[in-house]
């Protein structure tokens, strides 16, 4: 009778880098995508089947992770947006600004819910500004502004032409510029749309709910920062999500059992 596989040093290395590697993929994949859901299944997918040799002898083990999530979520997404800022005004932007009903599911009078949801709103909202982007435009804006990768480092990354990345980076910092720029309280306050006004209508609308937890969510509050008029900074100031303990191991032991299967 076989005995069942046993996590040899190398394995046991693979799990450490992946673990390691999980938080800031599963930022990545939330800001491309917009849901925790589905961020989690972008992650799962893409340390699925790892090449253990290729991934231990990477010189940045998390960057080779990094980047082989990238180019997956940006093939799977294709060349289209998910929407458009058209509908996200339609769906968000319809009707005037309403106070807060705290009365309301999933408020239901408990007020410290109010502030869970407020951040909530404001990084479900800025996701789904992104979403309006096509997929390898957006993407080039996550690897370099959000992530911190030079022009260079992020076209090798992605697999493209530095010339082609540029012309996706101005893309992206243009459109989202024109878009937040007269429209979102956090980048002016003289702006129309500030999340408190908001609340009521995305929460009738789903587009807001509360969290699974709250351990992304600060003790701050959602608008104590100044304005941002650079919009990278603006995202920047976004606190990550974060996966559960539960949610960390599940992705450890697929990249684990995965891998024990390949060998």
């Amino acid at each position: 009778m076989n005995s069942p596989p046993t996590m040899s040093s190398p394995t046991t290395e693979l799990a450490t880098l992946v673990r390691a590697a999980i938080p800031r993929l599963y930022a990545f994949a939330y800001v491309m995508s917009g849901e925790r859901d589905e961020a989690f299944v972008h992650v799962r997918e893409a340390i699925r089947g790892l090449d253990r040799e290729a991934l231990l002898a990477a010189e940045r083990p998390g960057d080779f992770l990094l980047g082989k999530l990238a180019r997956e979520i940006e093939g799977a997404f294709g060349r289209k947006a998910e929407h458009s800022f058209v509908i996200l005004d339609n769906l968000l932007r319809s009707e005037e600004t309403q106070p807060i009903d705290a009365d309301r599911p999933p408020i239901d009078g408990d007020l410290s819910r109010v502030s869970v949801l407020l951040w909530e709103l404001k990084r479900t909202c800025l996701a789904s500004v992104l979403g309006a982007l096509p997929p390898g435009v957006r993407v080039s804006f996550v690897v370099t502004d959000l992530f911190g990768f030079p022009p260079a480092a992020a076209a090798e990354l992605l697999g493209i032409k530095e010339s082609a990345f540029r012309v996706r980076l101005t893309r992206a910092r243009r459109r989202l510029e024109d878009y937040l720029a007269p429209r979102c309280f956090h980048v002016d306050r003289h702006n129309p749309c500030y999340c408190e006004g908001r609340l009521n209508l995305a929460l009738e609308t789903d587009f807001v709910k509360l969290p699974p937890h709250t351990a992304d969510v600060p003790a701050a509050a959602y608008n104590d920062e100044p304005e941002h008029r650079d919009i990278a900074e603006l995202y920047r100031t976004l606190p990550p999500v974060q996966l559960t303990c539960e949610q960390q191991d599940e992705l450890v032991a697929v990249a684990v059992a995965s891998e024990v299967v390949a060998t």
